[in-house]
Parts: structure tokens; C-alpha cells; sequence
């Protein structure tokens, strides 16, 4: 096999069937201390014999709980991170009059909003104040000193319309341990970042820019992965941006070229995920790229300057067909010196539905075909869609991986499943490996992974969904699993 690139551009510088990507839904979005969600807790293979994973009794009702953020109107979890003093925090969005705002929520022990924090729990901002249903929060990450800080896609002008009214910015929102938003952060407490003018790339398409992950850096800084429309006349296409910002909330000239790390692959869309910082201080970051048409996999490491890593992948760069189809990659977590990926794909009849896949790749960026079967595990429950959003490798080595299953085509619940470090269901863990939890919903999902400071547990977020465009009374929901 042959992977086609064209250049890498810095700019500024209850079975398991084997089966087949559908449109992605509207809100879709991933740390420990100092880490982004799912980020890296090294699973060292070979470690403390393996213990039953089973959801925590002691927490919520059976393990999981839900949390409303408002009343009656829409809101989610999509990320959550655990600082170094064993605190959970969730991050996702809350509805005010159909009017979405960033918030993140602290979690107590027993999976309940802990009201010490925020209003009740809850510490939100409306950074695009009269925008709509972009602003979301899909990544969150505790700071050395304790500072929270969430980011995600914003309106870039709430007043505009027509196309313009379609363009969006990045948001950085920073709050102090208590919950309140820190005025020494960019300004009024959210940075606001500009990667480039959104426009529209089609008669039904229109692209800005965007955020998911985030990860914490030395210095107070913070690390992000978005993407924005590529540069160049005519050119329609998306390229991956990893960005950094100071304490003080703007870019970080230090960071690759004035603050950002633009890599462009062949020209194609490029869909950026989830970003991890290695306790050596790279950065690594994962989503997904179209090469030559076929849907692929991408692991983007480079160092905490921002300088892309020659001794991994090309240039830095990492990537593999998987599928002859499609097969994105959502979360990346560590498994001592190689990557775990997690998210889902198809072959090459695009009727096919999706199934969850997982993949491992080296340290040196090569996809490793030890994993699994021939380097795949792929799940397909009842010949529907089936999706991995995040992924977290346990103490021991082994892989818990977050998402969503179906078992009938009307419904979609929340699943978690369990695999062996080298990527076998795990069949000591719920139904042979795979737990579906309906939270309530016609469309429930997990979203967020990570561990809790003790890493005794795994604490999950999600939420119970209605259909994503109907602006319905959804609930965010989280669980914590006992390793």
C-alpha cells in the first residue's frame, strides 16, 4: 500500500460481525491533570494483572448520572478532564432561549453537581451572545494551577446574515478553581481566535473554523487542534491547525510559526479530533483526512515548540488506509510508547453502515498490523452504526473505548467496550465485551474519557439525546467504571 501526499505546509513558519461513513450529527465533539480529555495515562502492557471492569455502584443510580444543566432545554457533556486534586469536571454547552453558551459543571463523588462550584455546580459563558447552536464546548483541560479551561466553535458574528452569518471563530474560556471566569484571560476571560475568514464552499456548505482538542503545556499554556479553510484561490478543502496560547490568553509567537502548525494532506478535507500531551511535552494529535478518496486516519506529533517530529510518520506526519472506505479517528491515548485510536468507518460502498474501529500505531508512527485482527478491531452490533468518540487505555494496558451502539435502527444508546491491550473484546466485561446503556433517549452517547487522579476509575460523559436539530430537552449524563 502506498499512502499519496502531496506536501505538508507550516504556515506563518451480541456478536462482533464484521460489516461497513453516515453524515456526522450536528453536536459532535475529548484530560486528566494537565492533560486534554482521554489524554495520556500510559497503559504499560504487561502490567498489574487485570481486574474486573464493571460500572461503579457507588455512583449515581448503578454506576451512572444524570445531570441536567438546565430545566427543560437543551444541553450536553462532551468532554471532561480530572485535575490533580481528584476533581471532575464536564464541559459541554447549555441552551439560554435557543441560544447556546460554553459550560463546564464539577462533579462530586457521588456523580451529583457539586454546588461549591459556579451557580450550582455550573460555570457557563456566552461568547457569541444571540448566535445560535454553534457555541459548544467539546474539550476541556485543569491547568497546573488549577485553572479550567474549555474551548470549542463559536459564532463569528451573531448579527450577521446570509452567508457571512455562517462563519465561525474559535472561543477559549478560562475559570478559576471556584468556577469563576478569569479576567486575566484573554478578554473579560475568552480568547477569541481567528484562524481565517469562513466561506461558503458549495451551494449547501459552508466552512469556518473550528475546535477539538486541547492539552495543557508548561507555563500555563494551553495546546489546541482545530482546522480552518485552506488557503489559496478557489480552494475549498480544510487543513489541520494546532495552535498554542500564553497564561495570558493569546497566540504564543514561540509556538511553531507566530502561535500556529498548519498541515495540509494532499489537499483534501481535514478533520481534526482529539490532541494529547506526552509527559515528555509533545504534542500528538488525531483526526481524520480524504487521500485519493478513501477516508483515513491522521496522527500529527510535534514537539512542545511546535516543531513537527521527523522520527515519526512522514515529516512528522502520520496516516494509513484502514478501510477502503472510511475510517475516522475521533481520540488517541497512550499505550506506553504506541497510540491507541478509536472512532469508526466502512468499506467502500457508501450505503454500508459504520462500525466502530480501533487501531494501534507505533511509536515511530507505523500502523501496527499485531493489533487486532491484521491491526483492526472493528465492531458491528446489529448491522447498524456503531461509533467510537473516545478512548482511554487503562492502568493495566487494556482499552476502554466510549460511544455510541445500535441494536435497531431506530434507536442509538450509549456503549462502552472493553479490549485486551493487543485489541480483543475484553468478554469478562459486560456482554462479551461491549456495555449498552440506553440513557433515556432515541440518540444517547458517550463522549468524553478519562481517569480519575487515582486512576482507580474511569469517569465517562455523554448525554441522553434527542435528535440533534430539535432543539429538545436533551440531558447531560456521566458515569464512572471501577477498574
Amino acid at each position: 500500500m502506498k499512502t499519496v501526499w502531496t506536501r505538508i505546509i507550516l504556515v506563518g513558519g451480541l456478536g462482533l460481525a464484521l460489516a461497513g461513513c453516515s453524515s456526522e450529527p450536528t453536536e459532535d465533539s475529548a484530560p486528566s491533570a494537565s492533560t486534554a480529555t482521554g489524554a495520556a495515562t500510559a497503559g504499560i502492557p504487561g502490567a498489574p494483572a487485570a481486574k474486573a471492569v464493571v460500572l461503579d455502584a457507588t455512583f449515581g443510580k448503578g454506576g451512572i448520572s444524570t445531570v441536567p444543566l438546565t430545566a427543560s432545554t437543551h444541553d450536553r457533556f462532551m468532554a471532561v478532564a480530572v485535575g490533580a486534586d481528584g476533581k471532575t469536571y464536564a464541559a459541554g454547552f447549555i441552551s439560554e432561549g435557543g441560544d447556546q453558551a460554553l459550560a463546564v459543571a464539577r462533579i462530586d463523588e457521588k456523580g451529583a453537581l457539586d454546588k461549591t462550584f459556579g451557580k450550582d455546580g455550573i460555570a457557563s459563558v456566552n461568547a457569541a451572545i444571540g448566535g445560535k447552536a454553534v457555541e459548544i464546548a467539546r474539550s476541556v483541560v485543569v491547568q497546573a494551577n488549577g485553572k479550567i479551561v474549555i474551548a470549542g466553535p463559536i459564532e463569528a458574528n451573531p448579527a450577521a446574515t446570509g452567508d457571512a452569518a455562517k462563519d465561525t471563530d474559535i472561543a477559549v474560556a478560562r475559570f478559576d478553581a471556584g468556577g469563576k471566569i478569569d479576567t486575566t484571560f484573554g478578554k473579560s476571560g475568552v480568547a477569541v481566535i481567528d484562524l481565517g475568514a469562513g466561506r461558503a464552499t458549495s451551494a449547501t456548505t459552508f466552512v469556518g473554523d473550528t475546535s477539538w482538542g486541547i492539552g495543557a503545556l508548561s507555563g500555563d499554556r494551553v495546546v489546541l487542534f482545530g482546522s480552518k479553510l485552506a488557503d489559496g484561490a478557489g480552494r475549498t478543502d480544510t487543513d489541520f491547525v494546532v495552535f498554542a496560547l500564553t497564561n495570558a490568553g493569546v497566540l504564543d509567537t514561540a509556538f511553531g510559526a507566530a502561535g500556529k502548525v498548519v498541515v495540509d494532506l494532499d489537499k483534501s478535507v481535514d478533520n481534526p479530533r482529539h490532541l494529547l500531551v506526552q509527559a515528555d511535552g509533545k504534542v500528538v494529535a488525531t483526526g481524520y483526512s480524504s487521500i485519493g478518496g478513501v477516508v483515513s486516519p491522521v496522527l500529527i506529533r510535534m514537539s512542545s515548540a511546535g516543531v513537527l517530529d521527523n522520527g515519526f510518520g512522514r515529516d512528522g506526519v502520520a496516516n494509513a488506509q484502514i478501510l477502503p472506505g472510511v475510517a475516522e479517528s475521533y481520540s488517541v491515548s497512550m499505550q506506553g510508547d504506541s497510540y491507541i485510536i478509536a472512532g469508526y468507518g466502512r468499506g467502500a460502498d457508501a450505503t454500508e453502515k459504520v462500525d466502530m474501529v480501533v487501531e494501534r500505531f507505533t511509536a515511530n508512527g507505523q500502523w501496527d498490523k499485531t493489533f487486532g485482527t491484521n491491526g483492526l478491531f472493528r465492531l458491528d452490533i446489529a448491522k447498524d452504526d456503531d461509533r467510537a468518540r473516545n478512548v482511554q487505555v487503562l492502568p493495566d494496558g487494556r482499552i476502554l473505548v466510549a460511544g455510541s451502539g445500535k441494536k435497531t435502527a431506530t434507536n442509538i444508546d450509549a456503549m462502552l467496550v472493553l479490549l485486551s491491550k493487543d485489541g480483543v473484546a475484553d468478554k469478562t466485561f459486560g456482554d462479551a465485551g461491549i456495555l449498552i446503556s440506553d440513557l433515556g433517549g432515541p440518540a444517547d452517547a458517550w463522549y468524553g474519557i478519562t481517569l480519575s487522579a487515582d486512576k482507580k476509575y474511569a469517569i465517562v460523559t455523554g448525554y441522553k439525546g434527542t435528535d440533534a436539530t430539535s432543539g429538545g430537552n436533551d440531558d447531560a449524563v456521566v458515569a464512572r467504571v471501577a477498574l
